[in-house]
């Protein structure tokens, strides 16, 4: 489990990951929590089989489907391994994780021991909180798996190095990137400092992007 603020680069990072785990020969399966799938056990894993044109008939028959496709050999020698990561998991409602856990549960004998034995990895990865369809904003939970999880990790915020090196990206100019640098700092993402990149070429028209206009632009997005 990964937890991060808005903006850090999760989304990035979860391409990355995949990315590399695919080129050593790991099947990933990734998901997404949309609105549409979070709240329901079903949708959830037909979105799951989705991805390889499988359609299935009861629920019984799809869980088994998910099954089929997620259960590796990852213990035995040259075994086949397979990992879900699920982005913005912080939506997944209690009964979809409950059904998660029935599925890495049935993983149990290879984990304990039997390299022979039919199991998966997952990775969750999502904010700490969110807005709910409500709109009031929720804390995630994440009950049903604490007692699976084996990292259960909170992600820190860019450092300022981070935040330095990215706002070199963005502007040449030593003084500017030094200022979009605190403000990422401060705030704590990555994200922020483009989008304050971006507002601050529309604030300066024509003309040259200054300090002033960054720090209006930041302004503008709820800084000080």
């Amino acid at each position: 489990m990964l937890r991060g603020g808005v903006g850090i680069g999760k989304s990035f990072a979860l391409i990355r990951i995949a990315r590399e785990l695919k080129v050593q020969g790991v099947l990933v399966v990734v998901m997404t929590a949309t609105e549409a799938i979070s709240g329901n056990i079903n949708a959830f894993l037909r979105a799951i089989l989705g991805q390889y044109y499988t359609e299935t008939g009861s629920s019984a028959d799809t869980e088994e489907a998910v099954w089929a496709i997620m259960a590796g050999r990852p213990f035995m020698v040259n075994g086949r391994r397979v990992i879900l990561i699920v982005g913005e998991a912080q939506k997944l409602v209690g009964r979809v994780l409950e059904a998660l856990r029935g599925l890495w549960d049935r993983g149990d004998e290879a984990r304990l021991g039997l390299s022979t034995g039919p199991a998966f990895g997952c990775m969750l990865i999502g904010n700490p909180t969110f807005m709910s369809k409500g709109g009031a904003q929720r804390t995630a939970s994440f009950e049903p798996l604490l007692s699976r999880l084996t990292h259960n990790m909170r992600l820190p915020g860019p450092s300022r190095a981070e935040c330095q090196s990215f706002a070199a990206t963005l502007h040449d100019d030593t003084e500017l990137a030094a200022e979009l640098a605190e403000g990422g700092l401060a705030r704590g993402s990555l994200y922020v400092m483009a989008t304050a990149m971006r507002s601050a070429r529309l604030l300066a028209g024509d003309g040259p992007v200054t300090p002033a206009h960054l720090r209006q632009a930041f302004k503008m997005m709820g800084g000080q």
